[in-house]
C-alpha cells in the first residue's frame, strides 16, 4: 500500500489549481485579515496612555477644576500629561506627533488636534465627558441643590474604560472570531480536495479514472488510499496555516495544543469526506461541481463569522439550529471554547456533533464510490 500512497500524493500535489484553494488562498484571506485588524485581536490594549499637554490661558476656580479632572483621567491610565515651557512648544510637539492632542483650559475646555485617529476620538471622548459633567453638575445645583454634594461625589468616582476579559482571565477580542472562522474555512477547503478526488475515480469522467477502474487493485482499498492521502493534505495545509497566524502574526490561538490539533483534524475529515460525497453523489461537469464546492465552502463559513463578526451571535439568536448543523459554525465555536471560553462541555458538544456528521459522511462516500460499475470502459 505504501508505493498507492507515494503514487496517489503524488497526483495531488500536482493538482496546483486544488493546492491554491486549499493552501494558498487561506493564507492570502489570513494576510488580509491581519493588515485590517491584526493588531486588534492580539488580546493586547487598543490604546495606551495617550500623551497631552495642556494650556492654561488664565488661573481660576473652573481651570483649577478642568485641571483636576486631566489629572484623575491621567491617574486612570488613560492620559499622560506632558509639560512644556510654552504654549509655542506645545504645538510643535503636537504638529511633530509628540503628542495627539492639546487641552485649553480656561472658561471652556477646549481641544486641538492635527489628525484623526483612534487616540484623537477618545480625547474627544474625554471632553465630551467633562462637558456633559459640567452641565449635569449645573443642573442639579439649580434645580436640587441639596442633591449637589452627592452628584459630584458619584462623578468623582472615574471608573476606567471596559475591558473584555473571558472566564479564564484572559483578555479577547470580538476580532478573533474572523481568524476562528478563517481556520474552519480551511478545513471545508478539504472539500475541494475530495470532489476532485471522485472525479479521478470515475471512469467516466476522467481518463484516471478509468485506468484506475481496471486495475486489479482492490476497490476499497484505492478508496482508503485515497482517503487518507487527501487527508493528510488537507491536516497539513491547515496545520501550516495555524501557525502562519501564531508564529507568524503572533496571533494567540490559546494553549491547548492538543485540542487545537484534534479539532483542526475533525474538520479536515468532515472536509474531504463532504467533498467525496458531492462528487460521487451525481456524474454533473467538473465545473459545475466546483462551483458547489465553492459555496458549500464559503455559505457555511459566513454564517460562521467569515465576512461578519456578528453572525454567529445574530443566528444563535433566530435559528440556532444552523449552528448545530453547520460545520464551520461548530469548529470555529469549537477554538473559541479551547482559546477563550474555556468550557469543556461546549467544546464536547461540538466535537460529538462533528464526529457524527464525520462518520455519516464518511459512510455515505464509502458506500458511493465502491457501487460505482460500468458496462465498458
Amino acid at each position: 500500500m505504501r508505493h498507492l500512497l507515494i503514487y496517489r500524493l503524488k497526483q495531488t500535489l500536482g493538482e496546483r489549481t486544488i493546492l491554491f484553494w486549499t493552501i494558498a488562498f487561506p493564507m492570502i484571506l489570513g494576510t488580509f485579515f491581519f493588515m485590517a485588524f491584526g493588531n486588534l485581536a492580539k488580546n493586547e490594549e487598543v490604546a495606551t496612555e495617550i500623551p497631552i499637554a495642556m494650556v492654561v490661558s488664565n488661573q481660576s476656580a473652573q481651570t483649577e477644576t478642568q485641571k483636576a479632572f486631566l489629572t484623575e483621567m491621567q491617574k486612570e491610565k488613560l492620559i499622560t500629561i506632558k509639560s512644556y515651557p510654552t504654549e509655542k512648544v506645545a504645538k510643535e510637539k503636537l504638529e511633530d506627533g509628540k503628542i495627539s492632542g492639546l487641552f485649553y483650559l480656561g472658561q471652556d475646555l477646549s481641544l486641538t488636534v492635527t489628525k484623526s485617529s483612534l487616540s484623537t476620538s477618545i480625547l474627544k471622548v474625554v471632553l465630551d465627558s467633562y462637558n456633559k459633567n459640567v452641565a449635569m453638575i449645573s443642573d442639579i445645583a439649580k434645580a436640587h441643590p441639596e442633591n449637589l454634594p452627592a452628584a459630584i461625589a458619584a462623578m468623582s468616582d472615574l471608573k476606567p474604560a471596559v475591558k473584555a476579559v473571558a472566564p479564564n482571565g484572559k483578555t479577547t477580542s470580538s476580532f478573533m472570531q474572523y481568524f476562528f472562522a478563517l481556520i474552519a474555512y480551511a478545513c471545508l477547503s478539504g472539500i475541494f480536495l475530495g470532489v476532485n478526488n471522485s472525479f479521478e475515480t470515475q471512469a467516466n469522467l476522467s481518463a484516471l479514472g478509468a485506468r484506475r477502474s481496471i486495475s486489479p487493485t482492490p476497490k476499497l482499498t484505492l478508496i482508503l488510499v485515497d482517503f487518507m492521502t487527501i487527508l493528510t493534505v488537507d491536516f497539513i495545509s491547515v496545520l501550516l496555516l495555524t501557525l502562519y497566524i501564531t508564529k507568524g502574526f503572533g496571533i494567540s490561538l490559546g494553549d491547548n495544543m492538543l485540542g487545537i490539533i484534534v479539532t483542526v483534524l475533525m474538520g479536515c475529515v468532515i472536509g474531504v469526506s463532504l467533498g467525496i460525497v458531492l462528487g460521487a453523489s451525481n456524474h454533473a461537469s467538473r465545473n459545475l461541481k466546483m462551483g458547489l464546492t465553492v459555496a458549500l465552502t464559503l455559505v457555511p463559513s459566513f454564517f460562521a463569522g467569515l465576512m461578519f463578526e456578528n453572525m454567529g451571535i445574530i443566528v444563535e439568536e433566530y435559528f440556532p439550529l444552523l449552528n448545530r448543523i453547520n460545520p464551520a459554525a461548530l469548529l470555529a465555536d469549537a477554538f473559541y471554547c479551547l482559546s477563550v471560553y474555556d468550557n469543556p462541555a461546549r467544546y464536547a458538544r461540538d466535537m460529538w456533533i462533528l464526529a457524527i456528521m464525520s462518520v455519516v459522511c464518511i459512510a455515505l462516500a464509502f458506500s458511493l464510490l465502491r457501487r460505482e460499475r460500468y458496462d465498458s470502459i
